[in-house]
């Protein structure tokens, strides 16, 4: 009863962890068209995590949940809800730098921060089919993302730290959501206060720039604003930390490999963007890093017991 206990956990661990990856992956086909209006980066994230918040909250009230949390809490939460920020922001203004492509491999390192992190904190054993998934997946990513970094200069290498720090960053976030004092905390309450409180925290940001929040403008811009808070936001957040609590950081962020599979296909379908040999290879890495990790820790049926005679 108990393997079978724990066979259900990871097999949702593992499938909420990817249905947070592929969403994730969505972040460009909302976040685009708002940019391209003239909207800066530290109004668009305030807008993504408010109204991720929003609609965290009308779920917690269908089902009831409580939004009482205690001063302990609330602390952790904070911490999370900046390293949540300091990803984005980096994420986001790295672009200004460096090609996209590039910026997205960069920002990939993430499962190799979360690695390091478990394996000098937390003495997690570095296993060789987790290091062959790991290179799969970043090989796969930097196929994907066509990285050319011919001719780099000072620009480049600013774009380059600030797409490093988001993904130490986020491996950040990765490891303590486990291992703060919150992982008993319901999902979607834990979800809705680091959106809150990260939004609050990009507000009092947004007071040191010279822009501020800027209106939303049109219901166009309000509507696409609204599905960025629902899709890449509320819904990929929630399902990570369903992940995150059923298989750990690092089988977690891995799997992140299927972010950037998704925004491939978002380019291709969307946007019309090219679809060749090279990329054809980076999807084939990414397939095989993901199956690497499924076929070896998900057991989908319980352990046959052989009958005594």
């Amino acid at each position: 009863m108990e393997s079978r206990v724990q066979c259900k956990s990871r097999t949702k661990g593992f499938v909420n962890a990817m249905i947070s990856s592929c969403s994730f992956g969505l972040i460009p086909l909302f976040s685009v068209p708002v940019m391209e209006a003239g909207m800066h980066t530290p109004s668009l994230l305030i807008y993504r995590f408010l109204f991720g918040a929003v609609f965290i909250l009308m779920g917690m009230a269908y089902m009831k949940i409580s939004l009482k949390i205690t001063f302990g809490h609330f602390w952790r939460i904070l911490i999370l809800a900046l390293s949540n920020d300091v990803t984005a922001l980096a994420m986001v203004y790295g672009y200004n730098f460096m090609p996209s492509g590039a910026a997205c491999t960069i920002q990939f390192s993430y499962p190799i921060f979360t690695c390091v992190l478990m394996m000098i904190f937390f003495h997690e054993k570095l296993t060789a089919r987790t290091a062959i998934a790991i290179v799969l997946a970043v090989l796969g990513v930097a196929a994907l993302s066509g990285v050319d970094m011919a001719g780099c200069d000072s620009r480049l290498w600013i774009g380059v730290g600030l797409e490093l720090l988001a993904g130490l960053s986020y491996a950040v976030y990765l490891v303590l959501v486990p291992v703060l004092n919150v992982s008993k905390m319901d999902s979607l309450k834990l979800t809705f206060y680091v959106f809150l409180l990260g939004g609050v925290l990009l507000v009092l940001f947004t007071l040191f720039t010279p822009t501020g929040i800027q209106p939303i403008g049109t219901w166009k811009i309000g509507f696409t604003l609204l599905l960025l808070g629902l899709v890449p936001t509320a819904v990929s957040n929630f399902t990570l930390i369903v992940g995150l609590k059923n298989i750990g950081s690092t089988l977690t962020s891995i799997l992140g490999a299927l972010e950037p599979l998704t925004a491939m296909a978002v380019g291709v379908l969307v946007f019309a963007e090219p679809f060749d040999v090279v990329t054809l290879l980076g999807l084939i890495c990414i397939v095989v890093a993901v199956l690497v990790l499924v076929v070896k820790n998900v057991k989908w049926m319980p352990p046959y017991k052989k009958q005594a005679r």
